[in-house]
């Protein structure tokens, strides 16, 4: 019995060892097999090398130790790589269900990338013909593109060549990058440097990307493709938003914009709440003037932009601020984007009609102060200065006198020696006094910022550029007839 026994124990450990060196050469059977497919999918261009190289569980995967990988001008390095053995489609392009690397390095002319850590799903490599070429024509943007359907990274750290940047975050997750895709990215504690002239420092909390071709947009920055957006929605999420020079000069609590675009408009909603601004920001160096040292408040925007036509339409542009003011804006505007009315004026943006509400909250007084400080005078004086001279009065007409009575005859012809009656005066009517003009209404607003809010209207006869429109409103005050010019009315 016991000779049983020990002869089933060995027999068991002999079958178990031909079976595990059986399993050992299928596995480097396999490997081969999946590095000369791995090599074949990647093309004739490419170079791989690697210090080890070993099957995955039932040689189903392979993992490599001190990764390199050349492609043209591109280099992948990694300290760790395991993949998924890559199935080749129809369409000849190579699916890997997973790829993992440890100590991610790539480095090509558009910039560079350091990961801690990247996992990725559902990766398809670029398609390839029989011969090794890559496709052309209509497909060749989709087929000669990476496709990503899930990517996570830990601790990134770039360099855009494009923007002379560096980047850098603590997390990432992306998924459906690919041309033609709508896709998602979560980024957080992100921040960017640029490491140019005018040395700018972005960073932020959170950044939330939905409805973007990344990988479009990567392309456009690589290489200068042009880049379209998507047909369909798009969103993004920002928190803790801040640019910085050398002094601060942006800050943004919470940036939410919505937007989505059909073949013929796109409409936009975007909100910018905790909005802060400094001098430093073009076209605020007025700040310090007026006595602020930055802008505190809130941003609403809502439009819509026909891209046959070329209008936008501004639904709503409202600008809030409690120790300045409140503006209320719409309109319509030629040849111009929502960019336009945020960055302000631009040559290419014409005013076809345009309505202003303003309700004062403090920036009148101190801006009639420091006018009336730079020309050494008073707020009255600066008033009186605006407000229109009153009409020169006409001559009143001279006093009609009533025909003399013919005189009665005395005796022997003498004339009536009584006293003839005073003549009788027909006096002019009053004129009526003319109608207030623009600047009347100018100036009693500033006269009294806090009776109600400053109503403006533009309507020109044909669109005007901006930067047109706002020069005739402010020589209103020396040549009234500009109003009617453009269309400006005041209330």
């Amino acid at each position: 019995m016991k000779k049983n026994v020990l002869f089933m124990v060995c027999g068991i450990g002999i079958l178990g060892g031909i079976g595990w060196l059986g399993t050992r050469h299928a596995e480097h059977v396999m490997l081969d097999a999946g590095l000369a497919h791995f090599k074949e999918a990647l093309g004739p261009d490419a170079a791989l090398t690697y210090a080890k190289a070993r099957p995955g569980l039932l040689g189903r995967s392979l993992e490599f130790t001190n990764l390199v990988f050349r492609q043209g001008p591109e280099t992948i390095t990694a300290d760790t790589a395991e993949l998924t053995k890559p199935d080749t489609n129809e369409d000849g392009a190579s699916h890997i269900k997973r790829l993992s690397f440890r100590n991610f390095q790539l480095a090509d002319p558009s910039g560079s990338l350091h990961l801690d850590r990247l996992d990725m799903d559902n990766v398809i490599l670029p398609a390839r013909m029989t011969d090794g070429s890559t496709y052309s024509g209509p497909e060749a943007a989709a087929a000669q593109s990476i496709s990503i359907g899930r990517a996570q990274a830990g601790k990134l750290h770039g360099f855009v060549s494009s923007l002379q940047s560096d980047i850098a975050a603590t997390s990432l997750t992306l998924t459906d990058f690919g041309t033609g895709e709508f896709s998602h990215l979560q980024a957080n504690d992100v921040t960017l440097a640029t490491d140019d002239a005018a040395s700018r420092h972005v960073s932020a909390k959170t950044i939330t990307v939905d409805g973007v071709d990344l990988a479009a947009l990567y392309r456009n920055l690589s290489d200068g493709t042009p880049y379209t957006p998507l047909i369909g929605p798009r969103d993004i999420d920002i928190s803790q938003l801040a640019v910085s020079g050398t002094a601060p000069l942006l800050k943004i609590s919470h940036l939410l914009s919505h937007a989505n675009r059909t073949p013929a408009t796109e409409t936009e909603v975007s909100s910018a709440q905790g909005l802060e601004l400094w001098p430093g920001i073009p076209n605020l160096g007025w700040l310090p003037l007026l006595g602020y040292d930055h802008f505190q408040g809130a941003l609403v925007l809502n439009d819509t932009h026909d891209l046959k036509t070329g209008v936008l339409h501004v639904e709503e542009l409202s600008v809030d601020s409690p120790s300045m003011g409140h503006m209320h804006l719409h309109g319509d505007f030629a040849q111009a984007a929502s960019t336009s009315v945020l960055a302000g004026a631009t040559p290419d943006m014409q005013v076809i009609s345009l309505a202003l509400t303003y309700v004062d909250h403090g920036l009148v007084a101190r801006a009639l102060q420091a006018i009336a400080t730079t020309q050494g005078t008073t707020v009255q004086g600066v008033l009186a200065l605006l407000r229109p001279a009153p009409p020169v009065a006409t001559p009143a007409e001279a006093p009609l006198p009533s025909p003399a009575p013919e005189r009665k005859k005395g005796r022997k012809g003498q004339k009536d020696k009584r006293a003839t009656p005073p003549p009788v005066v027909v006096r002019a009517p009053p004129a009526a006094p003319p109608p207030p003009t623009v600047m009347d209404h100018f100036v009693e607003f500033l006269t009294h910022p806090d009776a109600g809010p400053l109503q403006i209207n533009v309507h020109p006869p044909q669109p005007l550029p901006l930067l047109d429109v706002i020069a005739a409103i402010g020589a209103v005050a020396t040549a009234p007839e500009i109003a009617q010019r453009i269309g400006l009315s005041l209330r």
